[in-house]
Formats: C-alpha cells, sequence, structure tokens
C-alpha cells in the first residue's frame, strides 16, 4: 500500500517524494498499522483533520470487505473436501514462513548462555502455561533487555 500511496502523491502532486518520505518515517515511530499511520498523516497534511479520517477510513474499507467477502465464501464451501485442504495447506504454509522468520532471527542472534536458558526457560513455560502467553513473553523481553542494556 505504501508505494501506491506514493505514486499517488506525485501524481496529484500533492507531495514530493522526499516529503512522503519524511511523513513515512514519522508514521513508523507510531504503535500501530504502517500504512493506516502513514494514511493518516498524509490525508492530515492535504486537507487537515477530515482528510485525515478520510484516508483513515480509505485504507480500513477495501480490505474489510475483502476478508468479508472470502469469509463468505469460504463459510458457503467449508464442507467441501477440497477448500478444507487448501485452507489446512495455506495454515501450513503460513506455520513455514513464520519458522523460517523466527529461524533467520535467531541465526542473527549472539547466544550467551543466559540467553539460551532464558529463551528456552519461556518456551517450557509457553508449553506448560499457554495461558499466561502474554505475562511469559513480557517478562522475556524484560529478561532479555535486563541483561543487553548497557546503564
Amino acid at each position: 500500500m505504501i508505494p501506491m500511496m506514493m505514486w499517488e502523491m506525485e501524481k496529484f502532486s500533492w507531495l514530493k517524494k522526499d516529503k512522503f518520505l519524511d511523513v513515512f518515517s514519522f508514521a513508523q515511530c507510531i504503535p500501530g498499522p504502517i500504512a493506516f499511520n502513514t494514511a493518516l498523516l498524509l490525508g492530515k497534511r492535504i486537507a487537515g483533520i477530515s482528510g485525515a479520517f478520510a484516508a483513515g477510513i480509505a485504507v480500513i474499507i477495501p480490505p474489510f470487505f475483502a476478508i468479508v467477502g472470502v469469509t463468505s465464501i469460504v463459510r458457503l464451501f467449508s464442507d467441501n473436501v477440497y477448500i478444507g485442504r487448501f485452507l489446512k495447506g495455506c495454515y501450513m504454509a503460513i506455520v513455514g514462513l513464520l519458522v523460517n522468520i523466527l529461524w533467520h532471527l535467531v541465526k542473527r542472534q549472539k547466544w550467551s548462555v543466559y540467553k539460551t536458558l532464558v529463551v528456552v526457560a519461556a518456551a517450557v513455560l509457553l508449553y506448560l502455561k499457554g495461558s499466561f502467553l502474554i505475562v511469559i513473553l513480557i517478562s522475556t523481553f524484560i529478561l532479555l533487555y535486563i541483561k543487553e542494556a548497557k546503564f
């Protein structure tokens, strides 16, 4: 979505590329989806609060209706064996992509005994007490950060 936004800004001469990149850089600092944040900031810059509102709605509506449409179609054919197999294949593809990302993150880490023990303990706790997912993950990040931070 971001390249399309940049192309539209240049096409209508609303914003030059360097100013767009400034807005995009700032949008990355704000928590939330980058495309939504960028649209809000661009809309505000071009047309004020009403522009921000319109841009926010314009970024949310198409994916919303696409998801609703696909879900409706999938529900109609959910009993179909081929659709079920297709969805299981999609699920496995997503798992594979996530494992690939995790593998690359793990390879780039500088592992110490402490870091390894914290990560293994967190994995065991997640396996045993998955209902405490948020608490375990935040605690793990804090433990890893405290060890790495130089105060």
